[in-house]
């Protein structure tokens, strides 16, 4: 059956008119649209041409778009000053352009789910196609129209330095001890990375019980500053419940064991429930499925940013515990591979940095020294290939620990073996066993 894709001819002549009469509307439309949001092929190719001389700072008005158009031998194939005064004819007044521009927009969005959905239909009949390959292809196709993404290949870096001089410009005015990116709460950690940059991938390498979990789980804690942007949490090996144990131990600095066995007395019972309000306030969730495949992972991520804009932060907890989730048979070191592949697009795609914990190899436990290197980490090169940052943590003390110094603090040395957009080294966290809680070396017990 026939049909006309959604659009609204009068909008779009509105808002093509009010850009030719104002500046500042000609700045709203360009910021709200992109010109394969336009449905007709000659205002498409007219918002084209006025947004390229707005970029440019070349004034656009009735006169010099038409002078724009006869450059390019476009003006009388649009149809010529018939066409253009049938734009500004019947618009009274350009306080309006936002409002036109959404028509057109949603418009837009509408045709692209047509689209999608047709593209499916025609997957869905494919008995070649797995079920999971459809289902992953639908999200993604929902997740850029909700999204409203640019489908532009390729951007001139004119296009992309003004942005990018903003953002230096803010961090050039930031004082040095404030993160650009999101704050970890450890100021060295900032020092060294600006904060976790937005597209990141960040991977936290060490053996087991080294305090890997701690650390992931205190970045989202205690860090971001104070926004209080959406944390979000995977949690593959412990359950939620036993994770919000720990936070809470860590913010009302009570003793983790005491806390889950109930044998503290009322001063530290206080504590907790005002530990149990701060977090309270706090945006973090978790996600405790221990199924979770690199298609489920990027999945959800897409509906929760869909839901949450503002995303702050993703951590996985941790990535040896996923599954591809595509049923390979050419081994796990691939599998891994393309574990690591699917978080660093997922970053990138919602502009949000994510940490993945991993662990290391034993080989770390057959050398005299212990510290772990880049090529201990476990499984696969292409972790370290796809990371942006690589922390590797290391307690002396983990490899001489007996009954007696179970709860006595100890010095943790991070080392910061790959940091794409930085310098390499390492800084020191006192590790606050009683607490499952890291603090910046030197400083009072206490975030």
């Amino acid at each position: 059956m026939d049909y006309v894709p959604p659009n609204s001819p009068e909008a779009e002549r509105a808002v093509l008119g009010s850009c030719l009469l104002s500046k500042d509307a000609l700045g709203s439309a360009v910021e709200i649209l992109r010109p394969d949001d336009f449905y007709d092929p000659s205002r498409r190719k007219v918002f084209e041409v006025i947004s390229a001389m707005y970029i440019s700072d070349k004034p656009a008005d009735f006169v010099t778009v038409q002078i724009e158009l006869n450059s390019l031998g476009l003006f009388e194939t649009l149809g010529g000053q018939a066409f253009l005064a049938e734009l500004v004819a019947g618009v009274t007044t350009t306080s309006n352009l936002s409002y036109h521009a959404e028509i057109v927009r949603e418009n837009s969005i509408r045709r692209r789910l047509l689209s999608a959905s047709d593209a499916l239909r025609v997957m869905s009949l494919n008995s070649s196609v797995t079920t999971k390959e459809i289902i992953e292809q639908a999200e993604k196709l929902l997740f850029e129209a909700a999204q409203n993404k640019s489908s532009t290949d390729f951007r001139h870096v004119r296009d992309i330095i003004g942005p990018v001089f903003v953002n230096v410009e803010e961090r050039f005015r930031q004082n040095d001890d404030k993160a650009a990116g999101y704050p970890t709460g450890f100021a060295d950690l900032d020092s060294y990375t600006g904060g976790l940059q937005p597209g990141s991938l960040t991977i936290i390498a060490a053996r087991p019980s080294m305090g890997k979990t701690a650390f992931a789980v205190n970045i989202a804690q205690f860090g971001g500053g104070e926004a209080n942007r959406p944390v979000l949490i995977f949690s593959l090996e412990m359950p939620a419940e036993q994770l919000v144990i720990r936070m809470l131990s860590a913010e009302a600095s009570v003793n983790l064991s005491a806390l889950s066995k109930g044998t503290f007395d009322t001063d530290d019972f206080q504590r907790v429930r005002e530990a149990c309000d701060i977090l309270a306030r706090r945006n973090i969730f978790i996600s405790d499925d221990s199924n979770l495949t690199a298609i489920d992972f990027r999945t959800r991520c897409r509906r929760f940013k869909t839901r949450h804009p503002d995303l702050a932060l993703v951590i996985v907890d941790y990535l040896q515990l996923m599954s591809s989730g595509e049923g390979r048979s050419d081994g796990r070191q691939q599998e891994v591979s393309d574990i690591s592949r699917m978080l660093k697009v997922t970053a990138r795609e919602l502009n949000c940095p994510v940490i993945a914990l991993s662990q290391l190899s034993r080989a770390v436990e057959s050398r005299n020294d212990k510290k772990p290197q880049l090529s201990d980490l476990r499984d696969s090169g292409a972790i370290e290939q796809d990371a942006d940052v690589v922390l590797l943590m290391f307690r002396e003390d983990y490899y001489g620990e007996n009954e007696n110094n179970d709860m006595t603090n100890s010095k943790a040395d991070i080392r910061i073996a790959k940091n794409r957009n930085g310098s390499t080294g390492i800084f020191h966290l006192t590790f606050e066993r009683e607490y499952t809680r890291f603090v910046n070396f030197g400083d009072e017990p206490g975030f």
